[in-house]
């Protein structure tokens, strides 16, 4: 379809009060109109050049929700999804990234338009979103509780592909449950004790003790081996015939001297140390910063169940029942897929949180959305972003307070648009 132009209404458009900041970005855009139209409108000029899509088109439930009308003859819902994937394809860079959010209803057919339109060799993860709790009226239904959906990632080429490496917070790990009590000294002269027996020592207490103080504030041991994790470890048998000839050399001479902790020296990776044929690993190596905190992590996976849905009524000032995605989830998807000053495309804005939390992170974005609420919600949602009025969401983790600003356009829709759209 030949593109039609988009007119900015400048008295729409919002920038922050002051000069222009090194560092903010002004030319973010809010377009309000039919997304396929907004895209091939947006070719031109940004063909090649989106680092990461995310979209939360509608489900096809067959429900009608405040915003929009969910259900669709399924053989349209399939089309008008073809037709707008393969233009947001062409607008992603070669290293780009595009999130996908769904549910089960219709998850099966995407998947196979995905891998048609991106190539299945593209399809880089399906992601299982934890969104709520097996509570309420769902409870009460026979059968599996859904408190899921999903998250369908591909990557333009997989050969320019690089995603950033995140990790995520998890509860502290039970098995590290040694403790070395002279951990300044020199590795050979090391004794271990364990952890419960370090933990009462430091809280002046019996052992017994101390085990009641940690079942009844577990916070408390939490702290004594965050602080002490260069000296909390567990033992580990290693695989004897996968390790390097230095390796066994040393687990066979730590068997032979059961009283001395020896270390094996490499140059390239981290040193290791063996005791009694076994290998002693450190709690300190699980530790991450994870938003300015050294906490207990692991590279994030393909299940997502600590950025629950639930109490989000408050989030970006903005009610939107059944629609609306937590920011935390779209600060992961940003940050997993793009860095500062990077360009975001959302085409299902629904609420605006992608822009929201985009402009946030400093990333420069580009939100299409053809309900009135991108008036009544999305725009004063960004406006608020801008101005440094919204406390909500990810806004203290990102450090925000506010700049920036984005251009407001229209475009007109036609007799063929998809119904409105829930997005995030």
């Amino acid at each position: 379809m030949d593109p039609r132009p988009l007119v900015e209404a400048p008295a729409l458009s919002h920038r922050a009060a002051g000069p222009e900041v090194a560092g903010d970005h002004y030319d973010n855009r809010l377009i309000r109109g039919d997304n396929l139209a907004a895209l091939h409108a947006l070719g031109p000029e940004f063909a090649g050049k989106i680092r990461c899509v995310y979209i939360d088109p509608p489900y096809n439930t067959g429900r009608a929700f405040a915003h929009y009308d969910d259900g669709i003859e399924h053989a349209r819902w399939l089309a008008d999804m073809r037709a707008r994937l393969a233009v947001l394809r062409d607008l992603l860079a070669a290293d780009g990234t595009l999130f996908v959010h769904i549910d089960d209803n219709e998850l099966g057919y995407l998947i196979v338009l995905l891998d048609d339109i991106f190539g299945r060799a593209n399809r880089a993860s399906v992601v299982t979103f934890k969104q709520g709790a097996p509570t309420g009226h769902k409870a009460i239904n026979p059968g599996c509780v859904s408190t899921s959906n999903f998250v369908l990632v591909y990557c333009k080429d997989r050969a320019h592909w690089a995603p950033q490496r995140l990790y995520t917070a998890r509860e502290r790990d039970p098995r590290y449950a040694q403790f070395i009590v002279n951990r300044p000294a020199p590795h050979a002269e090391w004794r271990l004790v364990t952890l419960m027996r370090a933990f009462a020592d430091a809280c002046g207490l019996g052992e017994r003790a101390a085990q009641r103080l940690a079942r009844a504030e577990p916070e408390r041991l939490d702290e004594f081996v965050l602080a002490h994790a260069d000296a909390v470890v567990r033992l580990a048998r290693p695989d004897y015939n996968a390790v390097s000839a230095a390796a066994r050399a040393m687990i066979d001479r730590s068997k032979a001297e059961p009283d001395v902790v020896l270390r094996l020296e490499r140059d390239d990776h981290d040193d290791f140390y063996f005791v009694r044929g076994e290998r002693l690993l450190f709690y300190a190596a699980k530790l991450k910063l994870i938003d300015g905190q050294r906490v207990a992590g692991e590279p994030l996976t393909t299940i997502w169940d600590d950025l629950l849905s639930n109490n989000l009524h408050n989030e970006g000032g903005v009610a939107f029942p059944k629609g609306k995605k937590p920011e935390a989830l779209l600060r992961r998807v940003l940050e997993l897929s793009t860095r500062p000053g990077d360009w975001v495309l959302d085409v299902y804005a629904g609420s605006g949180t992608t822009g929201a939390v985009a402009h946030k992170l400093r990333r420069r974005w580009i939100l299409v959305e053809r309900g009135e609420h991108c008036d009544t919600l999305v725009a004063p949602r960004l406006r608020a972003v801008v101005d440094g009025r919204d406390p909500s969401g990810v806004t203290a983790a990102a450090g925000w307070t506010g700049g920036g600003g984005f251009r407001y356009f229209r475009i007109e829709a036609d007799a063929s648009d998809m119904s409105p759209e829930p997005g995030p």
